[in-house]
């Protein structure tokens, strides 16, 4: 009982310090990887943010040559409303050579609107013009309403696109505005360029006219593999292994982190170790400009050869630590062990398994100064079995041993917790009892008739006992009352023995 006693307080006493370690190694941990993580996701920002920079260049100086074209402000000011296709064969012949060097600079489309929000000309869809973008697009609207610059993600009849709005005047009247759009397949081509990632543009589903997209034959789309809400653009990734590679070993395993992640519709990123390189996976949300809901993300797929290091690092310092604490747990039990042993050695008598001499003076003198403090009674008695020497000389020693075993269970089992039995010397024991004189006799001659009536050993030999007992009266040390009872039992032998003397 003990021992699992002592087990159990060193087994919590490293618990707690193995906890404590591995709380500060594993905040490190996730720290470091936090700091990897996050220089991806700038990188892609950056990058990002480069390709957003690129556009509104592009779009200034496609509104700057509107504006400054005098014949096609011309054209547009003098649109006969009730009748578009002069103006729209007009406008676009004026302006074709242009477009098509635009749309080598990555132009999808340029829209020219009238302030009625009626689609004048789609460069990039001559055929479509004439309807009413009314209640369909919230930038259009805006810059006809306010007369101002605006710019961001927007979805169109047919396709998703980032948008430049301008406001376009002769001679200061407002005559309608330009729509300069980039599809999300140059974003992504160009941060993969700028940035040396894969990275692709998933938009969600439900921001089309239902089956539109499949329709789509500019930009078309197929399912994405990150999420059954979302498509991506085939143009370039249409042949692309990663996807596939990607959707194996990457996505599937991470399905359901994928998505709890993307309903909240922002900035996650996930990481999954495979070969000898961390494959991390951040997903960038793209704000429709009308209420800044997630309808899109810019999803990128890096390898990190620093955030593997880390993470390997990291869990052979695991390792190390587990080894270390169980090496310690082993080692201090068994120093433990070997302490208990040798206190185990002072305190219990090896042969019997009472207690030893020493130990029973020791704990006996405290008891002693206690109970005289307090005013209570206790009794020590001394006993000898009879005739011990007769029974090495018939029987040998090893029998000899076997008697005084079980000599000593009688008097350890006859006696309370609060009460010591030690083993004095040879065949001679003593007893130390918490009670009066009247009580102590009683006790004690219950334990000369148990003797008397046993049988010892193999051979069920019959033995008897003598006893001396005396009680706590003057004596100022333990050892003065031992003495009595030691004369007692002197007594009680010379009396013939077998018998329990008062002393």
């Amino acid at each position: 009982m003990k021992n699992f006693k002592s087990r159990s307080i060193l087994f919590i006493i490293l618990l707690v310090l193995f906890s404590g370690v591995y709380f500060l190694l594993d905040t490190y941990k996730k720290s470091r990887a936090q700091e990897i993580l996050d220089e991806h996701t700038h990188y892609l920002d950056i990058s990002y943010k480069q390709g957003l920079d690129r556009f509104n260049i592009i779009a200034n100086n496609v509104y700057t040559f509107i504006q400054s074209d005098e014949e096609f402000i011309k054209i547009l000011a003098h649109t006969d409303v009730n009748n578009l296709k002069p103006s729209h064969d007009k406008l676009y012949e004026n302006f074709k050579d242009e477009f098509a060097r635009l749309e080598m600079s990555g132009v999808m489309g340029i829209h020219i609107i009238l302030p009625d929000s009626r689609s004048l000309l789609r460069m990039h869809q001559e055929s479509q013009y004439g309807d009413s973008l009314k209640g369909i697009r919230y930038m259009v609207e805006y810059v006809n309403e306010h007369k101002t610059y605006i710019g961001g993600f927007e979805e169109g009849r047919f396709s998703h696109a980032f948008r430049e709005v301008y406001p376009l005047y002769d001679n200061g009247v407002y005559i309608g505005l330009v729509e300069v759009l980039f599809s999300s397949t140059k974003m992504q081509d160009y941060t993969m360029r700028a940035a040396n990632i894969h990275t692709h543009f998933i938009v969600n589903k439900n921001v089309f006219e239902v089956n539109a997209w499949k329709s789509n034959k500019r930009e078309p789309y197929r399912q994405s593999i990150e999420h059954e809400d979302f498509l991506f653009s085939q143009n370039g990734h249409y042949k692309h292994k990663v996807l596939e590679i990607s959707k194996k070993n990457i996505i599937e395993p991470l399905k359901e982190k994928i998505d709890s992640s993307i309903l909240h519709g922002k900035q996650f990123y996930l990481y999954k170790n495979i070969d000898e390189s961390s494959k991390i996976v951040i997903f960038m949300p793209i704000k429709h400009f009308k209420d800044s809901q997630t309808v899109a993300y810019l999803v990128s797929y890096t390898n990190s050869d620093k955030l593997f290091s880390h993470l390997k690092n990291m869990e052979r310092i695991f390792s190390i630590l587990i080894i270390v604490t169980l090496f310690l747990y082993f080692i201090i039990y068994k120093l433990l062990r070997e302490k208990e042993t040798v206190i185990n050695e002072l305190k219990y008598d090896a042969l019997t398994d009472i207690y030893t001499r020493k130990y029973f003076l020791e704990t006996s003198r405290k008891e002693c100064k206690r109970l005289k403090h307090q005013k209570l009674k206790f009794s020590v008695v001394m006993a000898d079995i009879d005739y011990f020497k007769n029974v090495n000389d018939t029987y040998g020693h090893q029998y000899g041993d076997v008697v005084l075993q079980e000599f000593a269970a009688i008097l350890k089992n006859s006696v309370r917790s609060v009460d010591k039995v030690a083993r004095y010397g040879g065949e001679e024991f003593i007893i130390f009892l918490q009670t009066d004189a009247e009580n102590s006799f009683n006790v004690v001659e219950g334990m000369r008739k148990k003797v008397e009536a046993s049988e010892f050993g193999d051979q069920k030999i019959k033995l008897t006992a003598s006893f001396g007992l005396s009680q706590c009266a003057q004596e100022k040390i333990l050892e003065d009352i031992i003495k009595r009872a030691d004369d007692a039992l002197y007594a009680a032998k010379e009396s013939g023995r077998n018998q329990v003397h008062v002393g």
